[in-house]
């Protein structure tokens, strides 16, 4: 299949001829370090000797005198050269022995020709020789300049010369800085073995806490062939945790420790209340073949509880069972807005009482009859205590616009529009650029309050209607003034079908989605964070003491209390025992995802 593709072809040549003149250097410099020693064990004269017994022959003889102690330094200075030569020989030989194995993961991925072109498409079976490098990496697409959190950080494994360590441990990690309205990567995979991490997904839902990260479902057509192979759920049937203190996921759920897990795990909604999470609508592969209006509840053990899933019971007028809705708690109602059947788009409003179980419908739209925004899925919603407000969203070809934003009047019943004000930085009128985000549906959007009482929302990413245009841009929207600011910082390349969330201290976290470049479109399983404001000091303080101290959860709490660290931030930890994991024996109670394969992923041994 690669000899059809003389582009491919191209790479993996490249790539190969560059390993190859990798080792023939390595090869030369071994050699020549072993040519070297065996002329010093046997007494020969070196290259440096031999031309300064030339020089001795042809200088006059009142010269001889000093030129004994010359050879002294001379071979002092050998010596040391040779030394030299040795520990580079040995650096390099780290070296090449520690980034070999990533070079070759990720000449996996260039191999891998396989394309993600879209959510709702069915690719059929796939390579299985780099299906695994699909699902688990992201490296070989990432850009050179794509900021990491921890870009800088040297792995962290046993030293065969422990003497050649120390120089390298000097600069494992960056100075920390903080730096607001900046994205950058977590690097968490380091921390990992195969599985134990969330696979390249899109189509999920991720929410968070003040400690957690959740994401929920999500798609991958190679990772559901395997599935179907196994007569498991195509999509994945799993509730993962991230903390963020400690760097590390944690699987909470999967269908070993929960048989009720939902199978519409695709493009629902998914929200936290309580420290519970519930999630809402959704779809089943095949996409919109079959479709979900419940409503589940799920615990989970980075908060103290039993990890477990739980369908409501409810009663009353039902939504009707659809995927892409937005949801929104506003005092004890949760609020559902538009989705899709996959067939038909609407904007109708229910909502459930949580506290009776009791659905009602409170608005149907009727665009052809009032003023009532078009139906539309995969839009994003902003809650304001008063409003809630549908931004983008679209249809299986179409997408509306985020200039005229329609909201429902939560106390009035009714659709209200604003108006927004573009950037007057980047309005050019020359190349209509009228300084607005441009209509968009999959893309991603959070909200949080500033510290004079604003709303500000964050949207990122996204595509058009057309499947051609597709978007890597951060913008910021303030509820209050609807003034639409462009942030300097974006993706490191287009992304749709992600998900973001934001905890509470003011931080966005964006994970998965198709990564879409030029020549191809891949699910990836990348997260990223961005401060959205300046939070607390003492906020930015737990910040960089986590940066250097990502092992907090390996130390007793009453410790962490006594080095004068605050119990509001230790409660941030995870709640787990971890008095096996210091004996380097395996928790018991760890889940390892079912649609992995660790005996073909690539080794993160530390």
């Amino acid at each position: 299949m690669h000899m059809l593709q003389p582009a491919r072809l191209k790479c993996i040549t490249i790539s190969t001829l560059r390993h190859t003149w990798r080792y023939i250097l390595f090869v030369a410099k071994l050699l020549h370090y072993i040519y070297t020693k065996v002329r010093h064990h046997l007494g020969l004269p070196s290259n440096r000797e031999h031309n300064n017994n030339i020089m001795d022959q042809e200088m006059p003889e009142e010269q001889d005198m000093p030129e004994e102690g010359g050879d002294r330094e001379n071979m002092v200075d050998q010596q040391q050269e040779e030394e030299r030569e040795h520990a580079d020989l040995l650096a390099r030989f780290h070296v090449i022995g520690a980034l070999e194995p990533m070079d070759a993961a990720s000449d996996m991925d260039d191999e891998d020709e396989e394309d993600d072109d879209d959510v709702d498409v069915d690719y059929g079976d796939s390579d299985s020789d780099s299906e695994l490098e699909e699902m688990y990496s992201d490296e070989s697409s990432s850009s050179s300049d794509e900021p990491d959190e921890r870009d800088t950080k040297v792995r962290q494994s046993k030293c065969l010369f422990p003497d050649e360590q120390q120089q390298p441990q000097q600069k494992t990690l960056r100075q920390y800085s903080f730096q607001p309205l900046r994205l950058v990567k977590c690097a968490y995979k380091d921390k990992h073995c195969a599985g134990g991490f969330p696979l390249a997904r899109s189509g999920h839902r991720i929410i968070a806490s003040n400690s957690h990260l959740y994401s929920l479902g999500g798609y991958n057509p190679r990772s559901a062939v395997n599935a179907a192979r196994r007569g498991r759920c195509l999509l994945f049937q799993e509730l993962w945790s991230y903390n963020f203190a400690t760097n590390l996921w944690r699987l909470e759920l999967n269908a070993e420790n929960a048989d009720n897990l939902p199978v519409e795990l695709a493009s629902n909604a998914l929200t936290i209340h309580n420290n519970v999470l519930i999630s809402h609508g959704g779809t089943g592969y095949p996409f919109g073949e079959s479709c979900s209006n419940d409503c589940y509840v799920y615990r989970t053990a980075s908060v103290g509880a039993t990890p477990a899933v739980n369908r409501l019971k409810v009663t009353g007028d039902l939504p009707t069972a659809q995927y892409g809705p937005g949801i929104v708690i506003h005092k004890n109602y949760l609020y559902t807005i538009g989705g899709t059947t996959g067939f038909d788009y609407t904007c109708d409003v229910y909502r459930l009482d949580m506290r009776t179980g009791v659905w009602e419908n409170v608005y149907i739209s009727r665009p052809e009859m009032r003023e009532d925004p078009e139906g539309r899925y995969r839009h994003e919603v902003i809650y304001d205590g008063k409003h809630i407000f549908v931004l983008g969203g679209g249809t299986s070809h179409s997408v509306y616009d985020l200039q005229r934003i329609p909201a429902y009047n939560l106390d009035a019943n009714c659709w209200d529009y604003f108006d927004t004000f573009p950037d007057p930085r980047i309005v050019d009128v020359g190349r209509n650029n009228k300084g607005y985000p441009k209509p968009r549906k999959c893309f991603s959007c959070v909200q949080h309050q500033s510290t004079n009482g604003d709303i500000e929302a964050f949207i990122t990413g996204g595509l058009q209607g057309d499947f051609s245009t597709y978007f890597s841009d951060i913008w910021k929207l303030n509820m209050r003034t609807k003034q639409w600011f462009l942030l300097e910082t974006s993706l490191p390349r287009p992304l749709y079908f992600h998900s973001a969330a934001h905890s509470d201290n003011g931080c966005m976290y964006v994970f998965g989605g198709i990564e879409y470049n030029d020549k191809e479109m891949r699910r990836r399983n990348g997260l990223y964070k961005m401060w959205m404001t300046v939070p607390k000091l003492s906020e930015m303080c737990w910040d960089a003491v986590t940066y250097y101290n990502d092992n907090l959860d390996m130390y007793d709490r009453k410790a962490l209390l006594k080095s004068g660290i605050p119990k509001t931030f230790t409660d941030r930890l995870p709640a787990q025992a971890r008095k096996k994991t210091e004996k380097n024996e395996p928790d018991p109670s760890m889940l390892i995802s079912l649609y992995s394969h660790p005996k073909r992923a690539r080794s993160t041994t530390h």
